[in-house]
C-alpha cells in the first residue's frame, strides 16, 4: 500500500485529486480526512456521553505516580 498527502477543499462532497496524481484515476483508494474543528464544533472526546465516571475508584492506579509507574514497568 502506498500513501500520498495533499491539502484540498471539500466542495459539494467532492475532493479534486491534484494533476500530479493523475495516474490514480479510476483506481480504488482508502481515504482518510483530517480537518480542523471550527469553534462551533465540539470534539467528540469533549462531548459528554452520558456516563459518569466520578464515582469510579481505582486505587491500584492512584496509589502510584503514573509516570514513575510506567518507567518502572519499562525498566
Amino acid at each position: 500500500m502506498h500513501a500520498i498527502e495533499f491539502e484540498a477543499d471539500i466542495q459539494n462532497g467532492m475532493v479534486k485529486i491534484p494533476d500530479e496524481y493523475a495516474h490514480l484515476k479510476n483506481r480504488h483508494a482508502r481515504i482518510v480526512v483530517l480537518y480542523e474543528n471550527t469553534t462551533e464544533e465540539e470534539s467528540p472526546s469533549v462531548k459528554q456521553v452520558g456516563i459518569d465516571f466520578t464515582s469510579v475508584k481505582a486505587p491500584s492506579l492512584t496509589a502510584h505516580d503514573g509516570v514513575e509507574y510506567q518507567r518502572n514497568l519499562r525498566a
